[in-house]
């Protein structure tokens, strides 16, 4: 008999250092008995608890609002547990409840064990935690909408700026046509300076523009039959002028000819020529940029090797990026433009339905830049 008082009293000892709240009623809910962490979490005497009703020793409204009286009966009648709920105690103290039927030896069952965890640090975390994500999705949407009104602007300056270089451009065709006179030699020089830097203008407009589209999804294509080949070798004709002046050779190679694909012409010949025009004001002089197209089940490859600079392989994806910097060197102060020749070349590339990438063995290995054309519609 000794030992088993031993386990009992072992057993009790186990019970009464659980942190939960543990609480036993019979069906008249009466509480038959109380842990010790429920009188350290209430500061209640055992005497105020034990053999009194549930509704004597919880707080009227609480019974009321969680109606646990209701389901500590139902689990005595339908003999199944009651998976679980939330009490809110008065001084901001939460706590989440389950109800399990205590079942005798005969099956019948005649006690409850309701069981309570103080949950009231989590539930201030997760308040916290809701309070932030709404603080956050505040802050990103007034984001968005700065973002939306910058793009905007952006969009609507470079409409405007679009109409006088136009007329700018047509006045110095003119010019050079000799429609409005005939120049000396030095007006011409001064004339072809203007071109340059007219036209530069112009290309930096229009960047602009397509990434504005781009990122409005107002990107639009007009496909028809092409042959990349031609395209390939027109852009290769108009870079062979910057090319030569740093003794670079270019060469299209080709395994066989390849097919016609569906395509916008004019947007495809943007993407060689953003590519090679990236390729050979990065290689030094004498290099070699090879451009190849090759025949795939369902696509088209295309790639344009260089001998260049190369690109760090932590920075591959970022390459893409508007306003990208390599290394640290800025792309905008070495070719001239805004950075956005890469992001516009995947832009066009991804509303064909092809994909982009690089590869690149490191600083002053030369890079492959690849991008892919489906064969279909």
């Amino acid at each position: 008999m000794k030992g088993i008082e031993a386990v009992r009293a072992y057993q009790e000892e186990i019970i009464e250092s659980i942190p939960s709240t543990i609480i036993v009623l019979d069906r008249g809910l009466m509480i038959l008995y109380a842990n010790r962490n429920y009188y350290l979490k209430s500061g209640k005497k055992e005497r105020d608890v034990v053999g009194q009703r549930l509704d004597r020793v919880f707080s009227p409204m609480l019974i009321e609002k969680t109606r646990i009286d209701e389901k500590i009966r139902l689990a005595f009648n339908t003999c199944t547990p009651f998976s679980g709920g939330q009490l809110r105690y008065p001084g901001g103290l939460f706590f989440f409840y389950k109800i399990h039927p205590l079942k005798e030896s005969d099956m019948s069952v005649r006690r409850v064990m309701l069981l309570m965890e103080d949950i009231t640090e989590l539930t201030r975390l997760e308040e916290e935690l809701r309070d932030s994500y709404v603080k956050l999705e505040n802050a990103y949407s007034e984001l968005k909408e700065e973002d939306e009104t910058k793009s905007y602007f952006i969009s609507t300056a470079s409409h405007e700026l679009r109409t006088p270089l136009t007329v700018i451009s047509s006045y110095l065709e003119m010019f050079e046509d000799g429609m409005l006179g005939e120049l000396n030699e030095n007006q011409y020089d001064k004339l072809a300076v203007m071109r340059s830097q007219t036209d530069h203008m112009i290309r930096l407009v229009e960047d602009i523009l397509d990434t504005s589209r781009l990122e409005s999804r107002k990107f639009k294509i007009q496909k028809q039959s092409i042959e990349l080949e031609d395209i390939a070798k027109s852009a290769i004709d108009e870079m062979s002028r910057l090319a030569d002046l740093k003794e670079h050779s270019m060469s299209l190679k080709l395994s066989k000819k390849p097919p016609q694909i569906m395509g916008d012409e004019q947007r495809i010949r943007q993407v060689f020529s953003n590519l090679i025009t990236n390729a050979v004001k990065y290689t030094p002089n004498k290099g070699r940029i090879e451009v190849e197209i090759k025949d795939e089940k369902r696509y088209l490859l295309v790639s344009i090797s260089d001998t260049g600079i190369g690109i760090p392989e932590k920075e591959h994806k970022k390459v893409f990026d508007k306003f990208y910097t390599v290394g640290g060197k800025s792309l905008t102060r070495e070719s001239e433009r805004m950075g956005l020749g890469l992001t516009i070349a995947k832009g066009i590339v991804e509303a064909h339905g092809g994909k982009i990438w690089v590869k690149s063995e490191g600083e002053g290995k030369g890079s492959t830049f690849y991008f892919t054309l489906p064969k279909g519609d």
